[in-house]
């Protein structure tokens, strides 16, 4: 046994370093470089024997290689003998004298050659490379124009050979250091001119510099609201020493009015109305008010207020208030202050305080009064925000909460408490009419009290949360919740149809059977279904069927949503 295992491992070692019966094979002399290099400049002709056409393309590429290694003179030949499929590639290198370059020779017409002559000085001594040396004149030319000479030009007037050595020289001008006179903003047709000027800082009377005119960009950009900047660069005039910085933006539709219906169990139609009016005026400011109905009895209210430059910085500052009516239960009455900076285009940092207070009717406990103070950081790159097909967006948020509660009786107590919630959304396109969805959302509280009150809990069903179950079927201390779609897009605008598995997993602690004691309940939901959004009269709308799985058809809830931008 043992003999016949020594035998096919003797077998497979001969096997595996013996070419193929019938493959071409390769035969290289004269490259300067390890062999194995010259075998993968042909490796396209060996998959293609006798094609005279790939052929040539690995003489080039051994050719281009070559030059590139100083080798200015060298030759390459090669050539095919034998009859397929015992063909031989032979390819013969004849590589010449190696050039390595001298240094350069700068002059340019009423300047200092000293300002180009850094980014050409490290070519002395390397191997005398046309595309590294046009590589260097470009980074030449960056650094004047970094200097604020816009307007440079610089050309090779030599390049002889000397024995061994290259011997160039650059001839040119830089041109006068150019001032910003103007600020062209291509696209604006809402947003003022000036909230976009100050919000790029100043440009207008400053030399020019490519990484300033950037960088103003992307303060436009963080400005929020453009769909799109780009920076076209600067235009000349009748005077070379003044010029003007040219910017193209595109803005989106500002305004949005968004409306949701269902019909659930007994309370019968549920819903909710928004309306975002954004870039007020062309000053970038926004309002917004929104509503909602949850049931019977159950009703939210807010309102809310954005500032969007501050100081000039791009630092967005909203206020907003609401209020929540809980049937007999609570009332919730809610005053906020947040911050937003925009680090990038993408990126941001939240930072906010509120204030709480409930009131509850039932129970010892008569009111509580909430401070609380949140810090976040989210990133948003997806394509487009109302009809995304691929990209990102991902949030997470910390909360510290100060709690005071008055009883019935008078007493007073302190506590505290901190939340957090991380919420993520990918998108992906599948081929070019497919694209799923992915949307994970945490939301976890953290207090000393055993049993948190109802007003502390979060609230999952409906539309916007569990699709196929009530509004606020659920309301639990900590949750992990899941919303897939696969999606089959009709058209440019967003149209689609989709199918969905909504999912969620819950924990609550609720009171035990005895005074001061405690239970944990675990719960997991599930919703089905399909949908569709398609183009209306005066935006899109969204049409949602879902179930929860084992109940009949007729248990399912529709969910109907009309989004409008104007």
């Amino acid at each position: 046994m043992r003999a016949r295992t020594a035998c096919f491992s003797c077998l497979l070692v001969v096997a595996t370093a013996t070419p193929a019966i019938g493959a071409p094979s390769f035969e290289g002399r004269g490259w300067p470089g390890p062999s194995r290099e010259l075998a993968g400049h042909f490796a396209g002709a060996l998959r293609a024997p006798r094609d005279s056409a790939a052929l040539a393309l690995g003489v080039l590429a051994a050719s281009l290689r070559l030059q590139s290694l100083g080798h200015l003179e060298g030759r390459v030949r090669a050539e095919w003998t034998g009859e397929v499929p015992l063909a031989r590639l032979q390819c013969e290198v004849v590589p010449g004298p190696r050039h390595v370059f001298a240094p350069v020779e700068v002059v340019l017409v009423g300047a200092d050659s000293a300002l180009v002559a850094g980014s050409l000085a490290s070519l002395a001594g390397e191997a005398a490379d046309a595309a590294r040396f046009e590589r260097a004149l470009g980074d030449a030319l960056e650094s004047a124009e970094r200097s604020g000479h816009a307007w440079a030009q610089l050309a090779i007037s030599e390049w002889r050979i000397d024995g061994a050595q290259v011997r160039t020289r650059v001839t040119g001008t830089l041109g006068p250091k150019v001032t910003v006179t103007d600020v062209r903003l291509d696209g604006l047709v809402v947003t003022r001119p000036e909230l976009a000027r100050r919000s790029m800082g100043r440009l207008t009377g400053m030399p020019y510099r490519p990484t300033d005119a950037r960088a103003a960009a992307e303060r436009l950009r963080q400005l929020g609201v453009f769909r799109s900047v780009e920076f076209l660069g600067l235009e000349g005039g009748a005077d070379w020493r003044e010029g003007v910085l040219a910017y193209r933006v595109e803005e989106p539709r500002y305004n949005r009015i968004e409306g949701a219906v269902g019909v659930q169990g007994e309370t019968g139609v549920v819903g909710l109305a928004r309306f975002e009016l954004g870039n007020l005026l062309g000053t970038g400011r926004s309002v917004g008010l929104d509503w909602q109905r949850r049931g019977s009895g159950l009703s939210d209210l807010g309102a809310r207020y954005r500032e969007p430059l501050i100081l000039g910085w791009p630092l967005a500052v909203e206020v907003n208030v609401a209020q929540q009516l809980q049937d007999t239960l609570y009332t919730r009455d809610r005053f906020g202050l947040r911050g937003l900076l925009a680090v990038n285009p993408r990126d941001r940092v939240e930072m906010g305080y509120e204030e709480e207070r409930v009131v509850q009717t039932r129970g010892t406990l008569r009111s509580v009064e909430l401070s609380n103070t949140m810090f976040a950081l989210a990133r948003d790159d997806r394509d487009d925000p109302f009809a995304p097909r691929r990209g990102t967006r991902a949030r997470l948020a910390a909360t510290q909460i100060s709690r005071r509660e008055r009883f019935e009786d008078g007493a007073r107590v302190r506590s505290r408490a901190s939340a957090l919630d991380a919420s993520i959304e990918a998108h992906r396109a599948v081929g070019r009419s497919n694209g799923m969805m992915l949307e994970v959302v945490t939301a976890l509280r953290l207090s000393g009290q055993r049993v948190l009150g109802e007003f502390e809990r979060a609230p999952l069903g409906g539309a916007a949360t569990l699709r196929g179950h009530d509004e606020e079927a659920f309301r639990v201390d900590r949750h992990v919740r899941s919303r897939f779609e696969y999606r089959r897009f009709l058209g440019s605008r967003g149209e689609r149809v989709h199918v969905f598995w909504d999912h969620a997993e819950m924990e609550s602690r609720e009171a035990g059977p005895t005074p001061g004691t405690s239970r944990l309940e675990r719960k997991r939901a599930d919703g089905l279904g399909f949908g569709l959004r398609l183009p209306a009269a005066g935006g899109l709308v969204d049409l949602d069927y879902g179930i929860e799985p084992g109940r009949g058809a007729l248990d399912g809830r529709i969910h109907l949503r009309l989004v409008t931008a104007f």
